[in-house]
């Protein structure tokens, strides 16, 4: 039996990276690290912007769960082959992505650009009609009924001041996009 060697010309030579010969068959999809940090990033912005942002914006709560959840699934809205794919994600990825990254990103966006950048402030004092002790907050109820819609925006920390007080002094005004804020907010003693 003769020595058998290898040097017959082959059809096919694999490429230098186990490539296979259509390249244009297979997908696209990536081993990275980006959209998991993403995400990551937006959950615990969402979470900084619960405790902070959320309480001084005088929006509807019901409001701003619509609009987080609208910019959580509007991603998924485009067209899976020129946005997912294309940015290298497999399917369940790009809808992860979204929902985790996107959507409190540019929720907590949207809220702190609005915060930060208001309008003209107005500073108004108001009487203090009940005040309730729940946990480690302290519920302020006006006699005018100002903010009685917005539960966050009357409820402060109870070390934060070192007083409770019979009024509030609330400075306030329009945000960014036009939704308005509490700037600041102190509790003063009013005399009678």
């Amino acid at each position: 039996m003769p020595l058998q060697n290898n040097t017959s010309p082959q059809r096919y030579r694999p490429g230098a990276g186990g490539e296979h010969q259509q390249r244009t068959v297979e997908a696209r999809v990536r081993d990275q690290s980006w959209p998991g940090t993403l995400m990551v990033v937006g959950v615990f912005s969402t979470i900084g912007s619960l405790f902070t942002v959320v309480t001084w914006t005088l929006m509807d709560p019901t409001v701003l769960l619509r609009v987080f959840l609208f910019l959580c699934f509007v991603g998924n809205l485009l067209p899976y082959l020129r946005s997912g794919l294309w940015l290298g994600m497999e399917r369940l990825e790009w809808f992860l992505f979204n929902l985790l990254a996107v959507g409190p990103i540019l929720t907590a966006l949207f809220l702190w650009l609005n915060f930060l950048f208001h309008g003209p402030e107005t500073t108004a004092e108001h009487i203090v009609r009940r005040v309730e002790q729940a946990g480690s907050f302290v519920h302020y109820e006006f006699k005018d009924d100002h903010l009685q819609a917005y539960p966050f925006a009357r409820a402060v920390y109870r070390d934060q001041y070192p007083i409770i007080g019979n009024g509030m002094s609330i400075t306030e005004a329009n945000g960014l996009f036009g939704v308005p804020v509490v700037v600041a907010r102190e509790p003063i003693v009013i005399e009678h």
